[in-house]
């Protein structure tokens, strides 16, 4: 019968909903009539209004034609509607006929405007027409107005069917609520009959709460101890693997926790993952070996199933602590104590699983992979934990890997490739991979190419074996991401070098744990400075006293700029403005609040023993927030780091270099000049048989019919053509241009005949010029001769060709 009446009542309360949204859809489209209906009433007054003060104006011989067609819009939008005007179509017979009848008038009108224009409104109706003419607009406003009342009227008994149909449904829902009320208290009396948690099998939440609500249990011997326990990746498992593993991650804890406790003490799960335990007639150290056991018990349990380790946190309170206490207030401390624990847990499994990550992708790195984005996947419990990603990766910090494979299959495969990824994504197909290859460092590679339009994204993806369970089965593995990018791309996109780097540079600041180390270790001094407060508070040596280059003389803590005027002292003048940049503290403040962290110069500097070294001076700025315990307050600081580097000995080998570098272009250069003076000297000694030959072929034209000269002419020339001919070998000869100067050859030659080929070879010269010579010889008893004879007739040539130069014939 109930169940009947239920059905009934909800019945009722889905037609009174649907009557009452129908109601009001109707309402507000009556809503809009009627405010479209207001407009249409004014407008209609407006084209009265308008047309009186037309007719007057034309009456005073004043045109009015924009007004004109201004009303005739009005008129028009009032009969047919208009979105420029924002008026709607009055769907009333009445008014539409009155329009018509009202625009034919108009027209009318209009003709007498014009008329009056022609002959003055003294000789026309403009008068009597205007005026039926208001009385028509009256009437149609007075229609409109007329049904906006009808429109106003439905809409009033609208809002009463409304009210009536609200009230139906309040009644009908408080009817419901007094029900569900009333089923909700005979639940809780037959819970509270039930003492059982179904899924774990210990006592549940309405035991424990009568224990925690019921007396201080009584102690002959020791006290009374509450413990709390919480589960820590409950959440995660119901998120990652749903809420059956939950269950059974629940469950799991509570047989363990059960199977560790004695018999003696009471157990029970206080709702969700929490769970109490009360021990009697113990002390702190009973507690503490009661809780070790529990501990132990669940670590061997978690050994033995790595496919869901347990994890917890637990607090316990001891009465005797809390003098008069309820149990209620000693849950209360054990909670706190719980929550302690619980971020202590939550503190140390997140350093231990940042050094394991470090570790995984040292020994990646150690493999020769260089992956962009890196996942550490468990193939017993289908998670996934990013251990690398860069800024465009696509995949959340962690998850299921069943999640994560339909994410890279959408995000890295197209349609021709799509299920043949998904299939080898799948861990089943993963193991047989991995485990087909014994070794240590197996891997499977799975390319990738998408294609989506004109682009293509090409990459692989490469999955390594980390280690195996006890009983050899696949436990953890990797997923290295490589995006393949195109050549042109990256040789055109400047920005993506850029990309590349950042990602690289930040991923091996996070991933080195020795990073500040490392950063420390090629400082060769360190200094800490109070910026804000112009302090340098601490000094910091890397070196053994006797191997210092950085010794302070001084008190500390000191002014930084005081400090800085002292060394500034000591660096050399071509440096000077180099070290001003960071000498003072203001500089480096505003340099700070300007958005920069971090300031690196280079300068020359003075050292105790007189010797110029360089020196590499970075300062690292951060801001901090201290607290002053003089004047018993906080203030922001900011704060540098001033590392201190000897260069001199990279200045050294780059000087060497520079020095080597300017040897090298000195004897390029000498050799370029040697080779141009080489080649300035063949071209002259080139000119003098050319010319010669040019001059005795001028001969040989004019002497055609002189056998004689023509005989002696081709002796000539063949003389100035060998001539040529050792010059040219002369030249092709590269090793004389290479080494700068030519090779002497001795050989007997006879400086008669030599003489005569010199005085041939410049005879076209000498005629061509008109200039005449002698040659005459003194004391010259041996002309039988050894050396280079070529040498010296270039030497002949080249003063006989310049004394032909400088001795021009004279002009009479």
């Amino acid at each position: 019968m109930d169940r009947k009446i239920s059905k009934i009542t909800r019945g009722l309360m889905t037609v009174l909903t649907v009557i009452l949204i129908a109601l009001f859809l109707t309402i507000m489209v009556l809503v809009s009539k009627i405010q479209g209906t207001a407009r249409v009433v004014n407008y209609a007054g407006l084209v009265r209004g308008k047309t009186q003060r037309i007719i007057k104006l034309e009456d005073a011989k004043e045109p009015q034609d924009e007004m004109i067609e201004s009303v005739a819009s009005f008129i028009e939008g009032l009969r047919y509607g208009s979105d420029e005007l924002n008026l709607v179509r009055l769907d009333d017979r009445a008014f539409q006929n009155k329009m018509k009848e009202l625009d034919e008038h108009f027209q009318k009108l209009q003709k007498e405007i014009r008329q009056v224009r022609k002959e003055g409104y003294e000789n026309t109706e403009i008068i009597e027409k205007s005026e039926t003419f208001f009385v028509i607009c009256d009437e149609a406003t007075g229609l409109a107005e007329k049904y906006a009342q009808k429109k106003a009227t439905a809409l009033e008994r609208l809002e009463k069917i409304v009210i009536a149909d609200i009230i139906g449904l309040v009644c009908l829902l408080a009817y419901e609520l007094i029900k569900a009320v009333k089923y909700a208290a005979q639940n809780k009396a037959l819970k509270k009959k039930v003492y059982l948690d179904e899924a774990t099998g210990l006592p549940n939440k309405n035991r424990c709460e009568e224990i925690l609500d019921g007396e201080m249990p009584e102690c002959t011997d020791g006290s009374v101890a509450l413990c709390v326990f919480d589960l820590n990746n409950l959440r995660i498992i119901n998120n990652r693997l749903g809420h059956d593993q939950g269950d059974a991650y629940i469950r799991s804890f509570a047989v363990q926790l059960r199977k560790a406790l004695p018999e003696e003490y009471f157990a029970g799960r206080d709702g969700g993952d929490e769970f109490i335990a009360v021990l009697e007639c113990v002390d702190h150290e009973k507690v503490r070996e009661i809780l070790g056991t529990i501990r132990s018990e669940i670590a061997r349990y978690s050994q033995e199933h790595p496919e869901m380790p347990i994890s917890y946190a637990v607090g316990y309170a001891l009465a005797e602590d809390f003098e008069g206490c309820t149990m209620r207030e000693l849950f209360r401390h054990a909670d706190k104590n719980m929550y302690i624990d619980k971020n202590q847990a939550k503190i140390k499994e997140a350093a231990d699983r940042r050094a394991l990550h470090i570790q995984i992708l040292d020994g990646i790195r150690q493999q020769g992979f260089q992956f962009s984005d890196c996942l550490y996947c468990d193939a017993l419990q289908d998670q996934y934990t990013v251990l690398r990603a860069s800024s465009n990766f696509f995949l959340a910090e962690d998850g299921s890997y069943s999640g994560a494979v339909e994410q890279i299959v959408q995000k890295l495969a197209d349609d021709s490739s799509r299920k043949r990824m998904w299939e080898r994504l799948q861990i089943p197909y993963i193991i047989s991979n991995l485990s087909e290859k014994k070794e240590e460092s197996a891997k499977y590679e799975l390319p990738y190419c998408r294609k989506n339009g004109k682009e293509i994204q090409r990459g692989r993806m490469t999955f390594l074996r980390l280690d195996d369970t006890a009983a050899g089965k696949l436990h953890h593995f990797i997923v290295g991401f490589e995006v393949f990018h195109d050549m042109e791309q990256v040789l055109e996109d400047e920005r993506l070098h850029l990309e590349q780097y950042y990602e690289q540079m930040k991923q091996s600041i996070l991933e080195n744990s020795n990073y500040i180390e490392a950063l420390l270790e090629t400082a060769e001094a360190l200094y800490t400075v109070n910026l804000t407060q112009d302090r340098l508070e601490q000094i910091f040596h890397h070196r053994k006293k006797e191997e210092r280059i950085f010794d302070f003389q001084g008190e500390l803590p000191c002014s930084y700029d005081g400090y800085c005027r002292k060394i500034r002292q000591h660096i050399t003048e071509d440096t000077l403005e180099t070290y001003k940049i960071i000498d003072t503290s203001k500089s480096l403040l505003d340099r700070f609040y300007a958005g920069e962290k971090q300031v690196i110069v280079e300068y020359q500097e003075s050292n105790k023993d007189g010797k110029e070294i360089w020196i590499q001076k970075t300062v690292l700025m951060s801001q901090d927030t201290v607290y002053d315990n003089e004047k018993e307050r906080e203030h922001t600081v900011v704060r540098g780091i001033i590392m201190f580097r000897n260069t001199s000995e990279f200045h050294e080998k780059d000087q060497k270099e520079k020095e080597q570098l300017q040897i090298a272009y000195e004897k390029a250069d000498m050799e370029s000049k040697t080779k141009t003076e080489f080649m300035n000297r063949m071209s002259h000694d080139l000119r003098t048989p050319i010319n010669g030959i040019l001059g005795m072929i001028h001969v040989i034209r004019k002497s055609w019919n002189n056998q004689e000269k023509l005989e002696d002419s081709v002796d000539k020339i063949e003389i100035s053509t060998r001539h040529l001919m050792d010059l040219v070998n002369d030249v092709l000869d590269m090793s004389k241009l290479e080494s700068g100067h030519l090779t002497v050859h001795e050989e007997p030659f006879d400086l008669e005949d030599l003489m005569k080929e010199v005085a041939v070879l410049m005879q076209g010269q000498l005629e061509e010029t008109g200039i005449t010579h002698r040659k005459h010889r003194e004391n010259m008893q041996h002309t039988m001769l050894k050396g280079d004879a070529l040498q010296l007739q270039r030497i002949m040539m080249n003063l006989f060709g310049n004394a032909v130069k400088y001795n021009k014939k004279m002009e009479p």
